[in-house]
């Protein structure tokens, strides 16, 4: 009877059917998902457009979801549960010039609490993207601007919403001799956080790249890459630190149909502080996508990699995740999806929190799983299911969070 009262504003919940899709309610940019990046190919990926002015090509779409969140705050006691409304419009427009693309994309997002005594979680995100790709017959020229206005969570470390400014470029040239590419990369991010309160973690990051790709058949790439990065905290020059990583790994199709982006290798992250912890070892990021049948894909997913903590004083924490999903259509214009998620965190250094000290050590369990109906080429719906459940040896960092959400999308 608690879940059937908090959906009391029930002709909203079919309001957002009928607006767009989006599942989390936390700033969750679906925009982002048309940009494809695979080995030297960065491009964007878009459907044949009804709106034209001139050479531009227009997609607007609109996205909403109505979500039941047990656990909004993520709290490790007394839960709070809300319904929150995301109304999400956005556009891309693309100028396609020959083998060469320009293309711009922006996306709101308007997050609603239905509680009143949750309305001071409300707010309105924005993200934006641009991207020039110019192709030709022995090299390429490509730049990535990304910026976000969101409160979604920063990272697994947070469980609060931390309001903040992204902003990220990343442009790429490369070269292409015989069947060798040489590519040369630089990124800058930085990340300023919108309250003083978090202005100790305001962080940028320079990084400079490269990489040599190998084709070994038409379709599968071998590649060796080195990067070196240093990051620089605005208000805690301690945390400052230079990074070193060699990798070496693969990238397309090993065989029809199963797709793979492997990358393994030694990374040196090494902080300025001496008193500070530092990182030598293994990553390894690897994706794997095989589509048994056109109505059947898998997705598997593993990495092991240091991450920049939020945490007290650490600087950072070892991560190791591992992530398996599935999508079948059994009937014409439906999908059913699964996803599980496995993450470990090992916490560098020894802090106190909750009247506990020691090192932290956290696992994550989650999935989601759900039912998807096309029904036409322009207005998708979906109804989902995710769980989340965190345990840590910190017993005021562990919580559990479940999801349930009616969401669609409208793409024209």
């Amino acid at each position: 009877m608690r879940f059937l009262r908090t959906f009391r504003v029930f002709p909203l919940l079919f309001l957002s059917l009928f607006l767009g899709r989006t599942f989390t309610a936390y700033a969750d940019f679906k925009l982002l998902d048309a940009i494809e990046e695979f080995g030297e190919k960065r491009f964007v990926k878009t459907k044949p457009s009804r709106i034209k002015s001139g050479p531009l090509r227009i997609h607007p779409s609109l996205r909403s979801s109505a979500t039941y969140d047990s656990n909004i705050l993520l709290e490790d006691t007394d839960a709070r549960e809300d319904v929150i409304y995301n109304i999400q419009p956005g556009v891309i427009v693309e100028l396609p010039i020959n083998k060469h693309q320009i293309v711009a994309g922006y996306e709101a997002d308007f997050e609603i609490f239905s509680k009143s005594r949750h309305h001071n979680q409300n707010d309105q995100n924005q993200n934006f993207f641009a991207l020039a790709d110019f192709r030709f017959p022995s090299w390429y020229v490509n730049v990535l601007e990304r910026f976000s206005e969101t409160s979604s969570r920063a990272g697994t470390t947070f469980t609060d919403r931390i309001p903040r400014y992204d902003q990220s470029i990343h442009p790429k040239i490369g070269y292409h001799w015989k069947r060798f590419t040489f590519e040369g990369a630089f990124r800058y991010f930085i990340r300023d956080f919108r309250r003083q309160v978090n202005d100790n973690l305001d962080f940028e990051e320079r990084a400079w790249t490269g990489v040599l790709y190998y084709d070994l058949f038409a379709r599968l790439k071998a590649l060796l890459e080195y990067q070196i990065a240093q990051i620089d905290y605005d208000d805690n020059h301690a945390r400052a630190g230079t990074f070193q990583q060699v990798r070496a790994g693969l990238d397309g199709e090993i065989m029809p149909n199963l797709r793979v982006k492997v990358r393994g290798g030694l990374q040196f992250r090494n902080y300025g502080a001496s008193a500070e912890n530092d990182f030598n070892s293994f990553v390894a990021d690897i994706w794997a996508e095989y589509k048994i049948r056109p109505d059947l894909t898998l997705v598997a997913t593993a990495g092991r990699e240091p991450v920049e903590a939020t945490f007290g004083s650490v600087n950072y924490y070892l991560e190791h995740r591992l992530g398996f999903g599935i999508e079948y259509s059994p009937w014409l214009r439906w999908t059913l999806f699964s996803g599980f998620d496995y993450i470990r965190q090992g916490y560098a250094e020894r802090e106190t929190s909750g009247g506990q000290t020691g090192f932290r050590r956290d696992q994550s369990f989650g999935g989601r799983y759900g039912i998807r109906y096309l029904m036409n080429e322009w207005l998708e719906l979906e109804l989902a299911y995710q769980h989340l459940h965190r345990h840590s040896n910190f017993a005021s960092q562990e919580y559990t969070d479940h999801r349930v959400s009616l969401s669609s999308v409208l793409a024209y």
